[in-house]
């Protein structure tokens, strides 16, 4: 649903006291109070007595990400909303109490909901117009970059346009974004010279990115000539624009066509992969490069061929079989994640079974990369796994946590990963609250 944010700001919100399940437990007491401390202990405590079940493992996620959300001050505050975007939708209530503020963490609670699509963008400039004139001048760049991310009906566009041009980089990245949504022909000339001349890389991408998907030869030839005064990362937007539906058939198959054929690195592989993706003429030279790729780029680059490369075709999965046994240890394991990731029709029984024991052996290990083979096993469901993610609970390594309780909650066993949320790294609670909201 949408919540309205009306000129007085938010009046009306529902009480964030509407939680279910053990309120009466010291666990819940304790979350609800942000005393994490003690909410370990009472946590170790009930699973040890079998008293902790999935549903009070959810409640006392919400508590604890409600308390955070409403305990958020400036400027780490900022941060810490930002790791609960992904589970914005069942953290609405607290999220739309906590934008009735007055400061930076209010304003960033709003973008949160008018980004998650909680409330509508006219409700959005009304609350930014509105808190602009009673807050202090340090919160106007916050608040000018709310308004430009609502800037996204037909009757927005010079002010859209405006705000690209806005002195703050985050103000011209919320425009930027608007004009994703907006998909206004209008913007076309902006978009480009914000393609060519703002300082701040995401908006430059940013920029592309919205003028590939208005599409068109203007911008087609625009963005080739664009490409020779681009680094690497703006050649990959620029080919991931010219495969955009309305630019791949206004010159941009025949752009994508020269990138594969003149390119090396990064950008051809992205040219190859847009290819692949739109089917058609080319597609088949597209495989070709990624193939080539996959057995003789350097490491980087085979990398992102492997994860780019369509497993419905058979030449490429032979290629991943040979690079299988690579001696490159992160090609070995892109190669090994990509089958066990990959939807069973694609990839042969045994060989998906090579793979996993492959992963479970580097698994029990304490390598970064290890930590991402336990990631991989269980979003995969491998439940061999939930041991080696128990021992990282007690990690000293914030990064470890955070991914084990993660994995925790993908094979569902979310009691497990519940002393996480009273980690003393509010981070990792953030992270794992979100990922059992989520899960639910």
């Amino acid at each position: 649903m949408h919540r309205a944010l009306p000129g007085s700001i938010l009046a009306g919100l529902l009480s964030l006291a509407a939680v279910v399940g053990c309120a009466s437990s010291a666990s819940m007491r304790a979350a609800e109070a942000g005393r994490f401390d003690e909410l370990r202990r009472a946590l170790h405590d009930e699973l040890r007595r079998g008293a902790l079940d999935s549903d009070d493992a959810r409640a006392i996620a919400r508590a604890v990400a409600e308390g955070e959300i409403a305990r958020a001050t400036p400027p780490s505050g900022i941060d810490l909303l930002r790791e609960l975007r992904t589970c914005a939708r069942p953290l609405e209530d607290a999220l739309a109490e906590r934008a009735a503020g007055s400061d930076a963490v209010a304003t960033a609670a709003a973008m949160i909901l008018l980004e998650a699509g909680l409330i509508e963008p006219e409700r959005a400039k009304l609350y930014a117009s509105d808190a602009a004139a009673r807050r202090s001048p340090d919160t106007n760049a916050a608040l000018r970059a709310l308004e430009a991310r609502a800037f996204v009906a037909a009757e927005d566009g010079a002010a859209r346009r405006a705000r690209m041009l806005d002195g703050d980089q985050e103000v011209r990245v919320s425009a930027l974004r608007a004009a994703i949504a907006a998909a206004d022909p209008s913007d076309r000339g902006a978009l480009l010279e914000a393609a060519r001349l703002d300082p701040y890389p995401l908006a430059r991408t940013l920029a592309i990115r919205a003028a590939g998907a208005l599409g068109g030869r203007e911008v087609v030839l625009a963005l080739r000539d664009l490409w020779t005064l681009s680094d690497e990362p703006g050649r990959e937007a620029i080919a991931e624009a010219w495969a955009a539906p309305r630019a791949i058939d206004a010159g941009g198959r025949a752009q994508l066509l020269w990138a594969i054929s003149t390119q090396r690195g990064a950008p051809a592989i992205a040219a190859a992969r847009g290819l692949v993706r739109a089917g058609g003429d080319g597609a088949g030279e597209a495989v070709a490069v990624l193939i080539s790729a996959i057995r003789t780029s350097q490491t980087r680059d085979r990398v992102y061929a492997i994860l780019s490369a369509p497993l419905e075709d058979a030449a490429v999965r032979a290629a991943l079989l040979e690079a299988r046994a690579d001696p490159d240890d992160a090609v070995a394991f892109a190669v090994h994640a990509r089958h066990v990731d990959a939807p069973p029709h694609l990839i042969a029984a045994r060989e998906r079974a090579a793979a996993t024991a492959w992963l479970t052996k580097l698994a029990t290990g304490t390598s970064t990369r290890a930590v991402l083979a336990r990631g991989v096993l269980a979003r995969a469901g491998v439940r061999s796994v939930v041991p080696l993610l128990e021992r990282d609970l007690q990690s000293r390594e914030i990064p470890v946590r955070e991914a084990a309780g993660v994995g925790l909650v993908d094979l569902g066993e979310i009691p497990r990963a519940a002393p996480l949320v009273a980690d003393a790294d509010p981070r990792v609670r953030s992270a794992v609250a979100c990922a059992i909201l989520s899960a639910s």
